[in-house]
């Protein structure tokens, strides 16, 4: 059984609403304003820290020091391999050092400590936006991921309406203007979740390709090679198999084998005795479940064991889901929470993939109710909870993810199989 595809990338918005209208599908409608004003106003919020970060950094919420603090480490990654310098990345100090000294002028104080941990496939693509200047790169790869997210969406959402709604949540929501001040990855993430699985029924071949792509953040695909053998998409494992080794032996053929011996001990030792320094100013700054716990007083080894629980949680959810008869918006949101529940590391801005599945879960129902609404709103504000470092409230999060799956896995019904002049019109 796999996901049914709600069209191809040229259908768009407008194909979607053909198809709901001949469906019979309700609109979704209008959030009541005790969600829509709140859910407003916080995103101003986090918008209006992204305008002030420049020129005031940290004269609103959070002093996030410039704009693209994450891109530059990114950044400075790619352009220290391409210099022949790729020994230095995995030495968090001395790149460190090296960020702040390419970077002093764009930073209004030095970074305490920002290591590479990403795998060499990454730096693949990362590639074509190396040559164009931190600036430049920065914007263009944040136009770019939204720009693919955007036409992921349109490809999952079932009509017009939801179309609207998914794009709308997406782009607006606190977790995006988080991700766009740090020059993060969520969007590109959101965009070969969904892209993925909107084409498994469809292209088989070609959604395999694309979530073999999401090899380049590990802690955010190991759910993906479960959630295709529950629906049996045999095709689709080989092809997301193939696509993850050829990326990584492309990666290893452009910039050397000796990043792969590399990083390997380093994820490794990260999962087992990691820095002290990757604790305090990485893990701990996130939201995991790891994070909550330890930060609501449990000891390591019970925060472990219940991360892990909780990630064990995530893929029974998602085998659930893709064994079920829940159609492709809700199978995908179930994907996206239990990918950043299991996580052992996540930011504020990878509840982008929380807020989409949330609005997953809205597009399924027909004029939802107040609660229905209500929950996703307790989504949306689930960055401004961020770091639960320092709002105790957002140690809380990961029980609110936990709300949401359980909802998604409850709210699908199959849906009835099209007829082929349907098919046709959908594409």
């Amino acid at each position: 059984m796999r996901a049914t595809s709600s069209g191809n990338l040229g259908s768009g918005c407008a194909a979607s609403k053909r198809a709901g209208q001949a469906t019979g599908n309700a609109a979704i409608g209008w959030p009541p304003a005790t969600v829509w004003v709140p859910a407003c106003a916080a995103s101003a919020y986090l918008w209006l820290v992204f305008a002030t970060t420049v020129p005031f950094p940290g004269a609103i919420g959070l002093n996030y020091n410039t704009l693209g603090t994450d891109w530059m480490v990114f950044d400075g990654a790619i352009g220290a391999v391409l210099a022949g310098d790729a020994t230095l990345i995995y030495d968090g100090d001395r790149f460190t050092d090296l960020l702040n000294t390419r970077f002093a002028a764009w930073l209004s104080q030095p970074l305490p400590f920002r290591p590479w941990t990403y795998p060499p496939s990454f730096l693949l693509l990362l590639a074509p936006f190396a040559g164009l200047g931190f600036p430049a790169s920065y914007v263009a790869f944040q136009l770019v991921t939204a720009a693919l997210m955007i036409a992921a969406l349109r490809l999952i959402a079932r009509d017009g309406d939801a179309c609207r709604l998914l794009t709308t949540m997406a782009l607006a929501c606190p977790a995006a203007a988080i991700n766009v001040i740090d020059g993060q990855v969520a969007f590109l993430v959101i965009a070969l979740t969904v892209g993925g699985i909107a084409w498994l029924d469809a292209r088989p071949v070609a959604a395999g390709l694309i979530l073999g792509l999401l090899t380049f953040k590990p802690q955010f695909c190991i759910l993906v090679p479960l959630a295709l053998i529950a629906a049996g998409a045999w095709r689709a494992l080989a092809a997301a198999a193939l696509s993850a080794v050829t990326l990584a032996v492309a990666s290893a053929w452009t910039f050397g084998w000796q990043l792969w011996a590399d990083w390997l001990p380093l994820i490794v030792g990260h999962l087992f005795n990691p820095d002290a320094k990757w604790i305090a100013y990485g893990r701990m700054w996130g939201h995991s479940v790891h994070t909550c716990a330890v930060l609501l007083g449990a000891p390591a080894g019970l925060a472990t064991a219940v991360q892990l629980l909780a990630a064990c949680g995530s893929a029974a959810a998602v085998v659930a889901a893709f064994r079920s008869p829940l159609r492709a918006g809700g199978r995908t949101g179930v994907l996206l929470a239990a990918m950043v529940l299991a996580a052992p590391h996540s930011g504020p801005y990878d509840a982008i993939a929380l807020t989409v599945a949330a609005g997953l879960w809205l597009a399924d129902r027909a004029a939802p109710p107040l609660w229905c609404w209500t929950l996703a709103f307790l989504v949306w504000l689930v960055p401004l909870l961020s770091p639960p470092l320092l709002v105790a409230a957002g140690r809380l999060s990961p029980l609110l993810v936990a709300v949401l799956i359980a909802c998604l896995l409850r709210s699908g019904a199959a849906t009835p199989p099209m007829s082929r002049p349907l098919r046709a019109m959908v594409g």
